[in-house]
């Protein structure tokens, strides 16, 4: 007859769990499976990783530069014009005059030598308030500023012997007029204005001509003094 050891049997319920050998080979054994599904875990798959050849990099640069000309030479413009609406010409439209303000073409041009008050530099430049070269008539002035003056003037007394430079080539027939309206009517005195289109007239009669002297201007000045 077998008798019952009970060192065979599990451990009831409630009186903890049942024992499992713990020896050395058995810890081991565990050890390395557990090292060897981890190392396998770990290795990364080396399929779909390889670099793509160096082919297919310049055809797609090449794909990408023929898209963008594309779109450059055929795509039309981001601007929102194509969806304006043109409106017809008005009839009798002319485009806005162009104000020219005599103060400032002065102030650029002429201001250097007769200086901001009209009063010149004695001695070197003549005077522009009450000078009669000014004021007397209309085209004297025009005449010395399209060619210039040079050698000796009488202004209001005085004698100067300096060089007027030309600004025919510098000035528009509307600048000319602005800046010698300006000059007529500033600083105290008192001359009617004198408009673009005498100054246009003025430059087609004496296109090519040098600097003027006191004496030739004298001699044009002669007829318009009488008429007055």
């Amino acid at each position: 007859m077998t008798r019952h050891d009970p060192r065979n049997e599990p451990e009831q319920a409630g009186r903890g769990p049942a024992r499992f050998n713990d020896s050395p080979t058995e810890t081991t054994d565990v050890s390395r499976i557990h090292m060897r599904i981890v190392s396998r875990e770990q290795i990364e798959p080396e399929e779909g990783l390889e670099r793509p050849p160096w082919w297919l990099w310049a055809f797609s640069v090449l794909l990408l530069f023929g898209m963008g000309f594309y779109i450059g030479r055929y795509g039309g413009s981001f601007s929102v014009a194509a969806h304006e609406v043109e409106e017809p010409p008005v009839a009798g439209d002319q485009p806005a005059p162009i104000v020219v303000r005599g103060d400032q073409v002065y102030a650029s041009v002429c201001q250097p030598c007769h200086q901001a008050h009209g009063h010149g530099i004695p001695g070197q430049y003549p005077p522009l308030v009450g000078s009669d070269w000014l004021l007397e008539d209309h085209e004297t002035p025009i005449r010395i500023l399209l060619h210039g003056l040079s050698g000796p003037v009488v202004i209001k007394g005085r004698t100067y012997n300096n060089r007027m430079p030309p600004f025919h080539d510098k000035l528009s027939n509307e600048e000319i007029a602005a800046v010698i309206t300006y000059a007529r009517s500033g600083w105290g005195n008192n001359a009617p204005p004198v408009t673009p289109a005498l100054v246009d007239s003025i430059r087609q009669q004496t296109q090519g001509r040098s600097e003027w002297t006191a004496a030739e201007l004298q001699k044009l000045r002669a007829p318009q003094l009488t008429k007055k």
